[in-house]
């Protein structure tokens, strides 16, 4: 019998910020607490334990670090060869003359963006016989699907561009706090061309659009506000007296003769 996700020990190792953070989301949203490392020292501090890790999934890491190992062999070896490990940097790596050794038996994938790299985990898992519990991204009625990129919400289903789901998903995990358009620049992918350049470029006019294709207005109680030339900041706007009042009470009517349908319903659901 498999082991579930609760009893399953994973790693995290990615150098930069953007690598290290959507690894943990995804991890953390499949039912993992990844143990994340922001270099490889950090890693093989863990000393023999390291090789209690299940899985290791690697980021954007360094071909070789300042003492000069070489990070995804070294990593390798610290796990053991038990370890599943996957290598899914989202930047893509230089020519570099010499970068050591291939390393064997570690999985390979190659996100630029948040739903790419959430694929590309889900077969990981998947092709190793992970269980995974795949708890959606749901903030107050906005639901995302980061394969499809799209957000559900008050009934409808909006497509978005790469770049535009990424920015939305950070407005949503800072909910409350201020977004600054320079880690928003940070959490997207470099080197990009074409459209994606141009979005990420103007990040301005992409949360304006942002903005009113998942209506992000009092309405739908919210408000994606513009903090001069700092950033933006997304809050959740309290519902009416007069909302909260209809919510508490029950309607008039056959109340008593539709109760025991409801009730079967609402068990079905469960």
């Amino acid at each position: 019998m498999t082991r579930p996700a609760a009893l399953r020990r994973a790693g995290v190792l990615a150098y930069g910020p953007r690598s290290r953070e959507y690894l943990r989301r995804v991890m953390r949203s499949f039912g993992y607490a990844p143990l994340v490392f922001a270099s490889l020292d950090e890693l093989t501090a863990m000393g023999p334990a390291a090789s209690t890790l299940d899985m290791l999934l690697l980021g954007d890491v360094p071909d070789t670090d300042s003492l000069g190992r070489v990070v995804m062999a070294s990593a390798r070896a610290a796990v053991g060869p038990n370890a599943r490990v996957l290598h899914a940097p989202l930047q893509p790596r230089g020519r570099a003359r010499n970068r050591g050794a291939t390393v064997d038996n570690i999985d390979t994938a190659s996100p630029r963006y948040f739903g790419d790299l959430y694929g590309a985990i889900l077969s990981f898992l998947n092709s190793h016989g992970f269980e995974g519990t795949q708890a959606p991204f749901s903030w107050g009625g906005h639901a995302f699907h980061p394969i499809e990129k799209t957000v559900s919400f008050a009934g409808e289903e909006v497509k978005l561009d790469p770049v535009a789901f990424d920015v939305a998903l950070e407005f949503f995990f800072s909910i409350g706090r201020p977004v600054t358009r320079k880690w928003l620049k940070r959490m997207l992918p470099t080197s990009e061309r074409g459209a994606n350049w141009h979005r990420i470029d103007n990040i301005a006019c992409t949360v304006d659009d942002l903005r009113v294709a998942i209506q992000l207005h009092e309405p739908n109680g919210w408000a994606l506000d513009a903090l001069g030339d700092v950033g933006y900041q997304l809050r959740r706007l309290p519902r009416p007296a007069t909302e909260q009042h209809r919510a508490r009470v029950p309607r008039s009517g056959s109340t008593r003769n539709r109760a025991p349908k409801e009730e079967v319903r609402l068990q079905l659901e469960l």
